[in-house]
């Protein structure tokens, strides 16, 4: 900064002399009997040294040798201040980026349950990068544009403090007739970024859900849709544009008649003899090169309202409280049981789970049903501590999870989920996820064949090689769910969440999953939510859910010997729709 504010002054200093410069100089090459003498006798002896007597164009040479020396001077300095002002910028910038996602990194998982992922986006790339204007308008051109107004000043004061005084009068009456209009542009500006959004919004939407959009034939609505938000966009441009374009004409028939009220003024102290004519032309052409730093500096408020507005979004999020990890205890391996004792939690105050307690032993297929909104997906939540109890405790091998690290506790969790998540990198690194020097590539290929995948990873173009689409995409339903199991294998959880991974897939997809999922479950703690009860009759205990509470517990056999229960309720309608014809 301190570089920047140097380069500035030296470079404005530099533009006011090599102007200035000329007064004398006109005097002698033009036989002018007065001359500016304020500021005359302050250069009178730079022009001792470099003015031969009798020689005008010797001094004409050497006036254009200082002058050109002054100007490369000034430019250089322009330079470096520039270089180190985009320096500047751009790296606070890209910290600020940094930290944010880093923190973002950090935040609850309930966070992002409540946030959409547009809203995460926009504020990480687009609000960071809107920040920057702060720096480039309030700060870096506000230095410059200070800089040439304080040395123009000074040398105006110097050459006539009577008409210094009357342009300081003046020229605050052309930044008052301009805010009007800046403020038009201030408020176009803001609904820019709002129909900014919605474009990106619309767009995001259709190319996520494409495969929806492709099977209900929606291509030529979503078209229309984008249109629409393209066309609202584009007219918001065209009204800013013709607002900054009004700017412009304005701006320059102000400052023409402050000019020309300058000159009329300065016209009669020339009369008088109070200041001579190259003076006052020099005084005008400073005035004149003035009025662009000032237009800058009246709007730099504008400016930074648009970045201020942004930087409180993005200090909204850092200023979010991070997920807590208030255990001190590494845990590596899981033995005996995992005990829900009396277990609550909310949402906001609003009760989700209340008073669960049950017991899963090492080795266990604990099933959760019930319908939707029980509680199932916050309950399995709970064990790697993605959320918090609000009461009640979850004991692994009799210590609380609460008093174990996060890292350590999920190391020994692994997830399956019927939204498979997959990255736009290779097969292998999708499968060593995080940890793609941790793992031989035997080891890979072992957890593949394990979970049915290493057949049609082969027979991609670059087999373990291939780069998958974003999310997967290149894939199916059920090599994505293959290639999740290869993960889980790979990492080798001791306590596993599968939360009804085969529900989405066809048959032959199903059956290869499932095989997969059933070398998966030996030897492991398996929790699985269940949307089809034929999938965990083979259960070692089935909790039902209802309301955020457990209102049965047992086996497929036990619970679905029960007359009148949730489970044989939910039990008889899913095999009753399977037994209807058609």
């Amino acid at each position: 900064m301190a570089v920047t504010v140097a380069c500035n002054l030296g470079a404005a200093v530099l533009d006011v002399f090599s102007l200035t410069l000329l007064i004398p100089f006109l005097d002698l090459l033009f036989g002018q009997q007065a001359t500016g003498r304020a500021v005359s006798d302050r250069l009178q002896p730079l022009f001792d040294r470099v003015l031969v007597a009798g020689d005008t164009m010797g001094s004409l040479r050497n006036i254009i040798v200082v002058i050109l020396a002054a100007v490369v001077a000034k430019n250089a300095l322009v330079w470096v201040s520039g270089q180190v002002g985009a320096s500047l910028q751009e790296y606070i910038t890209r910290d600020l980026r940094h930290a944010l996602y880093a923190h973002l990194q950090r935040l609850p998982l309930s966070w992002f349950t409540r946030t959409r992922a547009g809203q995460v986006l926009a504020r990480l790339l687009t609000d960071t990068q809107t920040t920057k204007q702060v720096i480039t308008e309030a700060v870096t051109r506000s230095i410059q544009s200070g800089a040439t107004i304080l040395v123009s000043l000074t040398w105006l004061f110097a050459t006539s403090w009577r008409l210094s005084l009357l342009a300081l009068v003046v020229a605050p009456i052309l930044i008052g007739l301009l805010q009007p209009l800046l403020r038009k542009l201030r408020k176009g500006h803001g609904r820019l970024g709002n129909q900014y959004g919605d474009l990106t919004s619309t767009a995001q939407e259709a190319i996520s859900g494409i495969r929806l959009v492709k099977a209900a034939g929606a291509e030529a609505f979503e078209v229309d849709r984008f249109t629409a938000a393209s066309g609202r966009y584009a007219s918001g441009m065209v009204r800013v544009a013709r607002l900054t374009n009004t700017a412009q004409p304005i701006t320059e028939t102000l400052a023409t008649a402050i000019a020309m009220v300058i000159l009329w003024v300065g016209a009669q102290q020339v009369q008088a003899g109070v200041l001579d004519a190259s003076a006052l032309i020099a005084f005008l052409v400073i005035v004149m090169r003035m009025l662009q730093p000032l237009k800058q500096l009246s709007q730099v408020q504008a400016m930074a309202q648009q970045s201020l507005a942004a930087a409180a979004r993005v200090f909204e999020v850092i200023d979010h409280p991070v997920e807590q990890d208030t255990g001190r205890t590494e845990v590596t391996t899981f033995q005996g049981e995992i005990v829900f004792d009396r277990v609550g939690f909310a949402y906001e105050d609003a009760p989700v789970l209340q008073d669960i307690s049950f017991t899963a032993r090492r080795g266990d297929l604990v099933a959760l049903v019930g319908p939707s909104g029980a509680g199932k997906s916050t309950l399995v939540d709970l064990i790697p501590r993605f959320h918090e109890v609000g009461s009640g405790r979850i004991l692994l091998d009799g210590v609380d999870t609460r008093a174990l690290t996060l890292r350590s506790l999920r190391a020994l969790t692994g997830i399956v989920s019927q939204d498979t998540v997959l990255f736009n990198d290779t097969v292998r690194n999708n499968i060593a996820y995080a940890a793609p020097g941790r793992f031989t590539d035997a080891q890979v290929e072992a957890a593949a064949r394990a979970a049915n995948a290493h057949e049609f990873i082969q027979a991609l173009p670059e087999g373990y090689a291939t780069v998958l689409g974003e999310r997967g995409t290149r894939l199916s339903g059920g090599q994505r769910q293959r290639l999740a199991i290869a993960r889980a294998l790979l990492s080798d959880p001791p306590i596993l969440i599968l939360d009804e991974a085969t529900s989405a897939l066809d048959t032959e997809s199903e059956r290869q999953v499932q095989e997969a999922i059933d070398r998966l479950l030996a030897g492991r703690t398996v929790f699985v939510i269940a949307h089809r009860l034929s999938t965990v009759t083979h259960a070692s205990r089935i909790l039902v859910l209802e309301g955020g509470r457990i209102v049965e517990e047992g086996t497929h056999a036990e619970l679905v010997g029960r007359t009148g229960g949730t489970y044989r309720r939910l039990h008889d309608l899913q095999f009753a729709a399977t037994a209807a014809p058609g």
